[in-house]
């Protein structure tokens, strides 16, 4: 990186150079009236002087003498008498070293013989400009550093950088940047894991001829065959380009730090399934971390589109995808993703560079691809010798790559840790707790059903403990997978000619080497592989109807590894192969007659073999014809088959006719498949073999693109293989409507409805509906406001299991309480941190294997009631106007699924089928709203959340009554008032300890002195009542007196303290979580806390804050933390 931002400004110097050179030179025409020439007012640089005659010739030397400090052209005798008229060119100094500089103004001197007695004032000539980063350019972001210390922590240093840059640093040269960095990974509910990966940190800079991209880049090829690839990396990209009258030639060099792997999935939908769906990676882990923005999703060949209102969204950090509810899932459908996972076993680096040269008739193009891992620098496995002895001699089998995992390490009670025990002869691991006992790291890896000795015993806080089960009766053992490092290198080189407008010649040669493990040589000899293609493209004719064939030769040996896949995404569906083996070599030729006006018929033919595994051919037809208010889509293909063990036909067949009419359209769809594959050994038909017809009808009103309603309905027949034949295996039914109902300023209308029944021959039916309505409506001048959105959709459930880890003091969001006092980590022992210094630990949610087929409902609702349009009026719309009302739904509820059961009612949200909910019932009545004249809010809400995990079941409701009245009484004081009662009910199903039921009563006075607008003294009086109605009944009556400073200058000062007093009278257990959820994490009796914030504008973009925050209880010491921070804003 250090050598990229070097070369980075050695060429923006040069750049600039060349433009200050740019400006200097001069070109003069002098006329000859003696020897002696004055050139210019400053002295001249020797470099690019030239001397011309009236005919632009170039004058010799020898001619003339030049000073150039003195800018003086001495022209010698005969050549003064012979020249009527010269050109003189020359570069000047720049203007800041040949201008005259004065401290003072010289007008201001006096003579010295002066009888003047006035008295002067010397002032300097500088004017001072503030200095202001990145001055030119637009800047947004800031640039934080800071320290946090404290007596109850250790000091933790704090930075983030959020910049954007863009503008131009000259008339050719743009500059873009977006820096973003930050030390806390922390996301919303404390859950994180490597955040910066979401990030994208990149300077580029542009001209018309070059530019320079660094930081996060994308590397990518979709030109040549052999080397199609996308991919996310952090380094440098350097283009140029350099044309000439009739040619263009590119050249582009990179390098970089790989980020992730390549990784294609495949699986079926489930019926009715939206998601989520897991993807898992190269190595079988079941927690991988999706770069953002690499995923291709496609479903039965179709790429889809990312998006809440499109096809489907991710979460690139549990890496998981949810189909949108407009978009049915079935169990029809084949599901392909295409990504790059984080993949940092080893360090590893990418090279790619490409030279493009192109002409009116020739194109040649060069590629080279080198992507390799650095054995020596592991990043997340710590080789041995043994270990690296193991991969050198295992070659490129993987399965010979395995090693135990256990290793002996020091006690810490933030570690899961095991002893080795005897179980008769054999010497097993088991969990220990004990820091006597010689312990051991263990890592256990999934082995299969059945095939190991271990299974999960429990999850605890701090991770997950196994115990020994039995050989061969558990899923587990303690061993690890090891990675070895490999390379992949890929040349290319192609050439297209054009020797006519109707002749077209391509062709493209790749070679690859692909060493897969880098410590040994053993398999070595396939390493090396080799891919080549020519591509013949003729116009027989062309007129109102133009002809024109195809003829394309692929060869690809087994041994050639391209980065991502080389066909098409179901090229091994769309030619029936199971493993493609062998040297690959497909021959296709097409005709392909078209219009101008869109109409295409076209007709492939291809061969295709993998050495003796596999031979085919493949008859497509395909068209698209539009006559008038018709149009017709067809596509067919016939493939007929063999391998080593079987023979196939496979017979695909689409049909799409739609009419328009002015106002309205039909259509039908005949979609149909037949696949007979039948072993040459015993000519029975194999379980692979399948057949569908689909038929779909379907009328439209409106226009599609704006109001319009479409109803739709698809029926389709399955085969499969029962008893040895093609027998129906089931029969699905599909209702559907899309609608635009209605589109204005004030109206949205938008529905969409899907029904679909499946009748199953050998197992349960099934049905599911997927519906979404939005309206959204503005009434009566915008009095009444609402928004409507509904949705219901069949899904699953992960249940999750999570662990807490360590983190910096104060960066975190959790605490630790010992509450049993086992000083064991348990999962019920961690709270959400009151105070900064305890907050030390973050929740990680571990990946999950389990899912809950589960029917989920989704109401999201806003009203809005706003009469302050009548504050003009009189009567009762005058009293009305003061007023203005909000209130807002919001359920999402996941229920159990039951077969034919639908529970479309988002509101029953009582019932025991529920596994998920998140309720929220906020209603909000103002008066006098963002006034200080008796302003007052009446609010109510009500929320209930549940959720489900491996380990509990947890139920949180709350419902609060809050009335908040605000005063202003004169010109500087300032009354509020906050009252509210409040119900909080958990429930935990396994951790009883955790269950309360709290009616809390609060009342809070407060009196505000306001001596400026900004700037005010306050001092108020709270009262709570808490208490539990389970348990132990506990009780709490809180008294809080404080006060508060808030003082903001105009110029550069802001400063803010408060100071506060608790009187906590508590009855029953203090160290529960239920007093913990009382008290606040406060204790019970006296108590202080003290804030203290100032702010500082030290200049225009640079500010310092200091906050200190501090608290002390009768049992406990004071605790002082502090943090100074400085903030630049850009």
């Amino acid at each position: 990186m250090k050598k990229g931002l070097l070369f980075l400004a050695v060429l923006i110097s040069v750049t600039v150079n060349a433009q200050i050179q740019s400006k200097n030179i001069h070109l003069k025409t002098f006329l000859v009236k003696s020897d002696t020439i004055k050139i210019d007012s400053v002295s001249i640089t020797p470099f690019n002087f030239k001397v011309f005659n009236n005919s632009n010739a170039e004058i010799d030397t020898s001619k003339y003498n030049i000073d150039f400090s003195k800018s003086l052209l001495i022209l010698k005798k005969d050549a003064a008498e012979l020249l009527s008229e010269i050109k003189i060119q020359y570069i000047s100094y720049p203007t800041f070293l040949t201008k005259k500089y004065f401290k003072f103004d010289e007008k201001l001197i006096v003579p010295k013989a002066t009888e003047q007695t006035k008295l002067y004032s010397l002032t300097t000539n500088e004017n001072k400009l503030p200095f202001t980063p990145f001055d030119g350019l637009n800047t947004s972001g800031n640039l934080t550093r800071g320290i946090t210390v404290g007596n109850n922590q250790n000091s933790v240093v704090n930075s983030s950088l959020d910049l954007q840059i863009a503008g131009k640093l000259s008339d050719k040269v743009t500059l873009k940047a977006s820096i973003l960095d930050t030390n806390l990974p922390i996301q919303e509910n404390g859950n994180t894991y490597k955040l910066n990966q979401f990030d994208r940190v990149y300077i580029e800079l542009l001209s018309d001829y070059w530019s320079i991209n660094a930081g996060d880049i994308y590397l990518n090829n979709r030109e040549s065959a052999y080397l199609n690839f996308n991919k996310k990396v952090i380094g440098v990209d350097v283009n140029a380009t350099i044309k000439q009258k009739n040619s263009t030639l590119n050249i582009e060099t990179s390098g970089a730090i790989v980020e992730g792997k390549y990784k294609k999935v495949q699986f079926v939908g489930q019926e009715g399934n939206q998601g989520p769906y897991r993807l898992s990676d190269l190595n079988t882990n079941t927690y991988i971390l999706i770069l953002s923005g690499t995923e291709l999703i496609y479903v039965n060949g179709r790429l889809l589109k990312r998006g809440e209102n499109n096809d489907y969204t991710i979460d690139y950090n549990n890496a998981e995808i949810i189909f949108s509810t407009t978009f049915p899932i079935t169990a029809n459908m084949r599901i392909t993703a295409e990504y790059q996972f984080t993949d940092r076993v080893y360090s590893r680096f990418v090279t790619y560079n490409n030279v493009r040269y192109k002409s009116d008739k020739l194109s040649v193009e060069g590629y080279f691809y080198n992507e390799n891992d650095v054995k020596n620098q592991p990043l997340e496995q710590d080789l041995s010798n043994e270990q690296k002895q193991l991969l050198a001699n295992a070659g490129n089998n993987t399965s010979a790559m395995v090693t135990p995992s256990a290793y002996l390490d020091t006690f810490s009670e933030d570690k899961i840790l095991y002893k080795k025990i005897f179980i008769g002869i054999e010497e097993v691991f088991e969990y220990s707790t004990n820091e006597n006992d010689e312990l051991y790291q263990v890592t256990f890896s999934y082995v299969g059903e059945n095939l190991g000795s271990y299974n999960l015993k429990e999850v605890i806080a701090i991770g997950k403990v196994f115990e020994y089960v039995g050989e061969n009766l558990g899923n587990y053992d303690p061993i690890i997978q090891l990675v070895a490092p490999n390379k992949l290198q890929i040349a290319v080189f192609n050439v297209t000619y054009n020797p006519s407008k109707k002749t077209t010649i391509h062709t493209e040669t790749a070679f690859s080497t692909n060493d897969e493990n880098l410590f040994s040589t053993i398999d070595d000899a396939s390493n090396d592989g080799i891919a080549t293609k020519l591509n013949l493209e003729q116009v027989i004719f062309e007129n109102k109807w133009e002809l024109k064939s195809n003829v394309k030769i692929d060869f690809i040996a087994k041994d050639f590894k391209p980065v991502e896949r080389l066909q098409s995404i179901e090229f091994n569906r769309d030619w029936n192969i199971e493993t493609s083996t062998g040297n690959q070599k497909l021959i296709n030729t097409s005709l392909v007659l078209s219009n101008k006006k869109n109409s295409q018929v076209q007709y492939d033919f291809g061969n295709l073999t993998f050495g003796d595994n596999f031979k085919g051919t493949k008859h497509l037809l395909f068209g698209n014809i539009a006559h008038k208010n018709a149009s017709f889509i067809f596509n067919s293909s016939f493939l007929d088959n063999e391998t080593t063990y079987e023979k196939g036909t496979f017979l695909r067949s689409y049909l799409k006719s739609v009419y328009n009419l002015k106002k309205s359209w039909f259509g039908i769809i005949l979609n149909a498949e037949k696949n007979k594959r039948t072993t040459i050994e015993t000519n029975e038909l194999s379980n692979l073999s399948h057949q569908f017809n689909e038929v779909e009808a379907f009328v439209g009103l409106g226009d599609s693109t704006k109001v319009f309603t479409k109803i739709g309905a698809i029926f389709r027949t399955t085969d499969s293989i029962q008893n040895m034949r093609l027998e129906k295996v089931n029969t699905s039914k599909t209702w559907y409507l899309k609608s635009s109902f209605i589109k204005s300023e004030t109206t949205d209308l938008n529905a969409y409805i899907n029904y679909r029944t499946v009748k199953n021959t050998n197992y349960d039916n099934e049905e599911s509906i997927n519906s979404k309505l939005v309206y959204n409506q503005q009434l009566m001048n915008q009095f009444l406001t609402f928004n409507t959105v509904y949705q219901t959709l069949s899904g699953t459930l992960p249940q999750q299991d999570f662990t807490y880890i360590k983190t910096e003091q104060g960066q975190g969001f959790y605490t630790w309480i010992d509450y049993n006092g086992n000083g064991i980590k348990e999962l019920n022992e961690f709270e959400i941190a009151q105070f900064q210094d305890q907050a030390q630990y973050l929740r990680i949610i571990l990946p999950t294997v389990n899912y809950i087929d589960t029917h989920q409902n989704k109401l999201a609702q806003t009203i809005a009631i706003n009469p302050q349009q009548w504050k003009s009026k009189n009567g009762f719309k005058k009293i009305a106007s003061h007023f203005y009302n909000q209130t807002y739904i919001l359920i999402d509820s996941k229920q159990q699924k039951i077969a034919k059961k639908f529970n479309l009612n988002p509101f029953d949200i009582d019932n025991e089928k529920l596994l998920g909910l998140n309720f929220n019932l906020n209603n909000s009545l103002y008066f006098n709203k963002g006034e200080k004249n008796f302003s007052t809010t009446l609010r109510f809400i009500k929320s209930q959340n549940k959720a489900t995990t491996t380990i509990d079941n947890l139920e949180n409701k709350l419902q609060l009554q809050q009335l908040q009245f605000e005063h202003k009484i004169g010109d500087f004081w300032q009354l509020n008032l906050d009252m509210s009662n409040a119900k909080n009910n958990t429930n935990s199903l396994n951790f009883t300890n955790r269950n309360f039921k709290l009616t809390n009563v609060t009342l809070q006075p407060k009196l505000s002195y306001y001596y400026t607008k900004n700037s005010y003294f306050s001092v108020f009086y709270e009262h709570k009542t808490k208490e539990n109605s389970i348990g132990n009944l506990e009780l709490l009556n809180a008294n809080t007196f404080g006060g508060i400073l808030n003082y903001i200058s105009t110029a550069k000062n802001s400063l803010k303290a408060e100071f506060n007093f608790f009187k906590n009278n508590f009855e029953g257990t203090v160290n529960s979580p239920v007093a913990y959820q009382m008290l606040e994490g406060l204790q019970p009796g006296k108590n202080y806390t003290w804030t203290f914030l100032f702010q500082r504008k030290l200049n225009s973009f640079l500010n310092l804050n200091i906050n200190y925050l501090g608290r002390k209880s009768e049992t406990s010491k004071a605790i002082h933390t502090g943090t100074v921070q400085l903030k630049a804003f850009f």
